[in-house]
């Protein structure tokens, strides 16, 4: 009899440390259907079905499902979570979709109440709060609202952990910045970020809120360069051509290379001859004619030749280095 009641007892010790082992510092009981969730988590012990509670210092405290049904709560060390697979949030494709007021104020709602949700899980992996504060920023951006933009865009990057968001928010900042007429700040975000090859609109943005920051810094080769490698690379996305040829003059003009600023007039009047950027590039010729004038006797031979009038009227023209911040799309 004692043999008997020893081997049970061994027994169930056995199973207890098997149990431990299996989900660390679990409490076995049954709960009711609560948490954020369903979500799948990937741990350094396996995969696992689970609800999340709560973050308590290194620990995750989830319900977990049982294999014999019912469900436990237990802690998962956050050293061990490798990744929480959350669904994108519908919210997501309603910010992409959201135009006019109401939408974007349902959107922005939408984003608050998904936020306070996750607020308590920022920062593991797979958790999409930085996401959420993102498309905050691009809401904000989409209304006009830089301050408010970089302001979403800021708290990302202040964050101690990184969850894949920090490079566009980055950019986006930068863009916002710049926007805001803050030439120095957008510069300080956009200069050696690394900018997205794969997201033209995203690209053709920053490149051309970099190269109208650079341009009023007085650094006008640098401007040149973010403006021609969108007219070279990217012609076709957000009207690249034409709004940098336009964008490009007063940094030629700056530099007096007339040649170059002659050159890029011809090409605006032969090819977007009733565009805004070919008005804005007649004031600019108007105000310097006389430098024109001389370049024009050794550029092809041609002289100066009759400006077709835009159908749109003439904006004025830029400052000297400085592109017009309306041709830049923040979204």
């Amino acid at each position: 009899m004692n043999s008997k009641k020893t081997s049970c007892f061994v027994c169930g010790a056995l199973a207890l440390g098997l149990l431990l082992t299996a989900a660390p510092a679990v409490r076995a009981q049954t709960r009711s259907a609560t948490g954020l969730g369903p979500f799948v988590i990937q741990t350094a012990r396996g995969n696992f079905n689970v609800r999340l509670l709560r973050r308590d210092k290194d620990m995750l405290w989830v319900i977990k499902e049982a294999d014999a049904g019912g469900s436990f709560e237990a802690g998962i060390p956050l050293a061990e979570l490798r990744l929480v697979e959350v669904p994108p949030p519908r919210v997501f494709a309603v910010v992409d979709q959201a135009t006019g007021d109401t939408q974007i104020r349902a959107a922005h709602d939408g984003l608050d109440r998904l936020m306070q949700s996750l607020k308590p899980f920022r920062g593991l992996p797979g958790v999409p709060y930085e996401d959420a504060m993102l498309n905050k920023g691009k809401l904000y951006a989409r209304q006009g609202l830089w301050r408010e933009a970089v302001r979403s865009y800021e708290d990302i990057l202040q964050q101690p952990h990184d969850t894949g968001q920090k490079t566009p928010a980055r950019i986006r900042a930068g863009i916002a910045y710049e926007l805001a007429g803050e030439h120095e700040n957008a510069l300080k975000h956009l200069e050696g970020a690394t900018l997205p090859e794969d997201d033209e609109e995203l690209l053709s943005s920053a490149l051309f809120a970099r190269g109208a920051a650079r341009g009023a810094a007085g650094n006008c080769p640098g401007a040149l360069m973010d403006y021609l490698y969108l007219v070279v690379f990217h012609p076709y996305a957000q009207n690249n051509e034409a709004r940098c040829l336009e964008a490009a003059l007063p940094c030629y003009a700056e530099l007096k290379d007339w040649e170059s600023f002659l050159k890029t007039v011809q090409w605006l009047r032969r090819e977007y001859p009733a565009s805004r950027e070919t008005a804005r590039a007649e004031e600019l010729f108007a105000e310097h004619r006389e430098h024109l004038q001389y370049a024009g006797q050794f550029v092809d031979g041609e002289t100066e030749p009759p400006p077709v009038k835009a159908d749109d009227e003439a904006a004025p023209a830029p400052e000297a280095g400085e592109a017009t911040i309306d041709d830049i799309e923040v979204d």
